[in-house]
Parts: C-alpha cells; structure tokens; sequence
C-alpha cells in the first residue's frame, strides 16, 4: 500500500467520510431524549399540577395564591392575634428550694 497517498484527494474516502458523518450525525439526533422539552412553566406550577391532578396551569397559579393568602393570614393571626393573658409574670412565681 502507497503509505504517503493523500487522502484528500482520494474521491472514494471523501464520499465514505461523508457518508459516515451524515450516519453519525442521523444517529446523534435519535440518541436526544424527546421528553426533555424546555417549558415556560414554573417547577412550583408543574408540582401542583402533579400533586393535584390540574391539567390546566392557571388553576395551578390559583391553587398557589390561595395557599400564601392562607399562609400569610394564619401568620398573623399567631403573631398578632395570641392571647395575652398567658405570658407568664416571673416575679409572680414561688421561689425554687
């Protein structure tokens, strides 16, 4: 075999080498996963229509309102609303023996 043959200039390895790249190139496309579709959707939305089986993402959006509006007024209602009359006076205790 002729060790210092160009390979550029050979038609045959061209035509294979381009043959293998369209192959490689047809293979690497269908090795991509389909499922990973990038989406404008919240991963806090997209969990809420797991949890709780709401196709629609307004109603997920909803959903979350209604649970910080609750969250927020349970908060205050603790911090402002608790009843004062069981803070604990400590100059009323008895001595400890």
């Amino acid at each position: 075999m002729n060790e210092n043959m160009e390979l550029d200039e050979n038609i045959e390895i061209k035509k294979a080498l381009e043959e293998f790249e369209v192959k490689s190139s047809a293979e690497q496309e269908q090795k991509t996963p389909s499922d990973k579709k990038t989406s404008d959707v919240p991963k806090m939305v997209e969990l809420v229509m797991k949890w709780s089986g709401v196709k629609e993402e307004r109603q997920a959006e909803y959903i979350l309102l209604g649970f910080v509006v609750i969250t927020i007024a349970v908060s205050l209602y603790l911090f402002f609303g608790g009843n004062s009359s069981n803070i604990i006076n400590y100059t009323d205790l008895p001595p400890i023996n």
